[in-house]
């Protein structure tokens, strides 16, 4: 039998606690234990940990549960908050880790392992019930905590109205109830801004799951080592570039160090519809 992935979620986070109450009410859980004070629920999928500070920093926190708990799991689903200057009503998904300085949780120069059959998989059960004028889409990897454990975080964006938004909570908690992996060729992902529009079009075109993603500010701080650990953290089978989202120069260091690493670059016109 797989392992069960475990739902974590936090006490600081309005849009965690809204998730987290949408999810308990929509299936059978089982109360089995207690971690930080909060009740840990099980059912025949998943765990369901509480905590209490925030998750962007709560490094290890893969390896406290399973020693505390004595529980293991596949993959962790971070339920939680988008904040964003502009404000824009948003639905995303996304892999963590930092491609240069960790200024908001774990390591510097380093990137989480992530499921990109996973992930991907959420991201067009995002899009199929996405309502309103909420944004869908794929967040470049960003942020902590370290973890060694498969990790993407599922996020409400991006002002307190969406965090308490009760339909936008159900549709985030259906996501991850009924997401299961599409093991489609994963892929790394280089260009476009934050919200990387191009390489989210092609996850919900095309037959492939998306791992890291590098926007083009980042594009400066990578190097042939962080983008293999960041193909063997998320299973790239190859990459896909945004060129429109790239300058030239970007461009040209891209595709030299994916040549140099040995990684095949995918044409759109290479991968198979939906």
């Amino acid at each position: 039998m797989p392992a069960k992935n475990l739902i974590l979620t936090s006490q600081d986070d309005l849009a965690s606690m809204n998730i987290r109450e949408k999810i308990l009410s929509m299936e059978d859980w089982r109360k089995v234990d207690v971690f930080q004070g909060f009740p840990v629920y099980e059912n025949e999928r998943f765990y369901l940990v509480h905590i209490k500070g925030p998750k962007i920093h709560a490094e290890h926190v893969d390896e406290e549960i399973r020693r505390r708990l004595g529980i293991d799991f596949d993959t962790i689903i971070v339920a939680s908050k988008h904040r964003s200057a502009s404000g824009m009503k948003s639905l995303t998904v996304h892999p963590i880790g930092n491609w240069g300085i960790a200024e908001a949780g774990g390591q510097d120069r380093c990137v989480v392992p992530t499921n990109p059959y996973l992930m991907t998989q959420a991201l067009r059960i995002l899009k199929k019930y996405k309502f309103g004028d909420y944004n869908v889409s794929f967040e470049a990897t960003h942020h902590g905590p370290y973890l060694e454990t498969k990790t993407f975080f599922i996020e409400i964006g991006s002002t307190e109205e969406e965090w308490r938004d009760d339909r936008a909570g159900e549709v985030i908690a259906k996501t991850i109830l009924e997401a299961e992996e599409m093991r489609y060729p994963a892929l790394l992902g280089f260009g476009g801004g934050h919200y990387v529009p191009r390489i989210t079009d092609i996850a919900l075109k095309y037959r492939v799951s998306v791992g890291h993603m590098v926007p083009r500010y980042a594009v400066e701080k990578i190097d042939e080592d962080i983008v293999r650990r960041a193909c063997e953290n998320s299973f790239c089978q190859g990459a896909y570039i945004h060129k429109k989202g790239l300058k030239g120069p970007e461009r040209s260091k891209v595709r030299e160090i994916l040549e140099r690493v040995g990684i095949k670059i995918y044409e759109s016109r290479e991968l198979e519809e939906l």
